[in-house]
């Protein structure tokens, strides 16, 4: 009785379990299921609002004219430039660079998240668009024309999946362990300014953005999620056996 009340005691609860980090089932795998979750909750919210008459769109629309009356050549030329950069063949085009070097690392692993992560993710954001079909932002003199849907930003979305994987692999490498928080600030930065680029150019909604940015985000948590934990799974069956 003795021994079984002291194997009892020693096992853990399922909440320290689950914020073990050396188990495959333990604290990244809640990190990931926490962070798609609060995501995806954040982007439905967004969702609900932006589609309805109220206060969100009506902030759209201030902002889409705010940047629209100070729009300026110039600035304009530079826009187009860093826009076009993560459209959809820059985004496959720099996604294909980084292939290269993982491919030439063999490591498989964020090779396939970097797959699944990019063009999946785009794929996805074009079926979203046609699900809410939500009209772009209307101009007298538009800077940009499209004649797609708005809703979510197809560019935001490219640059958040495809800057997360790599400010992921670069962080997990020597060189870049010690500059974490710069690599990870600039992801975040070329992302916005990428959805800053497309309320610019007129061409989608302040709500767009945002909501491309946590749909862009969530998915990589998820398929970051799903693949890690596996080959933890995997690493850990393999140093048992």
């Amino acid at each position: 009785m003795a021994n079984q009340d002291t194997l009892k005691s020693s096992k853990p609860s399922f909440l320290q379990a689950r914020l073990a980090r050396d188990h495959y089932l333990g604290l990244p795998l809640t990190t990931g299921i926490l962070a798609v979750l609060c995501t995806a909750a954040l982007f439905a919210l967004v969702a609900l609002h932006a589609l309805n008459p109220g206060a969100l769109p009506n902030l759209d629309q201030q902002i889409a004219d705010w940047f629209h009356v100070r729009a300026s050549s110039s600035l304009t030329i530079a826009v187009l430039a860093f826009t076009h950069l993560h459209g959809t063949i820059g985004i496959l085009a720099m996604s294909a660079l980084l292939a290269a070097r993982l491919i030439r690392d063999k490591a498989w692993v964020w090779l396939l998240l970097l797959l699944v992560s990019v063009p999946g993710g785009m794929l996805f954001n074009y079926g979203l668009k046609f699900i809410f079909q939500r009209v772009r932002p209307q101009f007298e003199q538009p800077i940009l024309v499209l004649h797609s849907y708005s809703f979510p930003s197809g560019h935001t979305i490219g640059a958040a999946v495809f800057y997360s994987v790599l400010a992921a692999w670069l962080t997990t490498r020597p060189a870049g362990a010690q500059r974490r928080f710069p690599i990870v600030a600039a992801a975040v930065a070329l992302t916005v300014l990428t959805g800053l680029s497309r309320i610019y150019l007129g061409v989608h909604f302040f709500s767009d953005v945002i909501a491309a940015m946590l749909e862009g985000w969530g998915w990589f948590a998820f398929w970051t999620t799903i693949i890690f934990t596996i080959q933890r799974h995997q690493s850990t069956r393999m140093s048992s056996n």
